[in-house]
């Protein structure tokens, strides 16, 4: 039996009998992770709001040598985002952010960076357009999975260049001026093609978002 302690985010949970809920994780010391929450579902609800999607929260998961399913010891919370916080758009991407991620992560691989990067993001969601944020996180992750193709190739050469520097910045120098709705839409229509090539479908919150939105 091993216990793995990381840096993690929820990404879904699965109930499981009555009181339990199997819970999916990007850790981001050993990648996804999975692990049953016991009582996750009882009056008591143990690990509390731990388990809401993309809580950044720290895990220990104890776990049998080449068995995928562990056990979630503890989920200490450090930092939340209640649903009842955010608006009915970002409640929207919050889904489909943590599909993305359960799409473009693997097992037992770190991702320091990838994690890196949806820390970054959720770390602005009070403060910059929600749609801006979803065009960076998608195309982030594209590049980290070495399949964002060079953007002059299937942009006009100013969106490109401003694409690239749009890159290039933190999410927290991002700023509104920087598209026109017009091409912000341009955007993300490119960063839907590329996602559905390469996972071969559409994702169930993608689909959701533009029959909500």
């Amino acid at each position: 039996m091993v216990v793995l302690q990381s840096e993690a985010l929820t990404l879904r949970t699965y109930p499981y009998a009555e009181a339990h809920q199997v819970a999916v994780f990007l850790s981001r010391d050993f990648g996804k992770l999975r692990a049953m929450a016991y009582g996750a579902r009882s009056r008591r609800r143990a690990f509390g709001s731990g388990l809401e999607p993309l809580t950044h929260v720290r895990i220990s998961v104890a776990r049998k040598e080449h068995q995928e399913l562990g056990v979630l010891k503890s989920c200490e919370i450090v930092r939340a985002f209640p649903a009842y916080e955010l608006s009915w758009e970002v409640n929207l991407h919050f889904g489909y952010f943590a599909e993305l991620l359960l799409e473009f992560s693997n097992e037992e691989e770190a991702s320091e960076r990838l994690f890196r990067l949806v820390l970054a993001v959720l770390g602005q969601i009070h403060d910059k357009p929600i749609l801006l944020l979803a065009r960076y996180f998608e195309f982030w992750l594209l590049r980290l999975e070495g399949v964002l193709p060079a953007l002059e190739e299937r942009l006009p050469p100013d969106l490109a260049a401003r694409a690239t520097g749009f890159l290039q910045a933190a999410p927290s120098q991002l700023t509104e001026d920087v598209f026109t709705v017009e091409e912000l839409q341009r955007l993300e229509g490119l960063a839907e093609e590329l996602i559905e090539f390469q996972l071969e479908r559409r994702l169930k919150t993608r689909k959701m978002l533009k029959e909500l939105l």
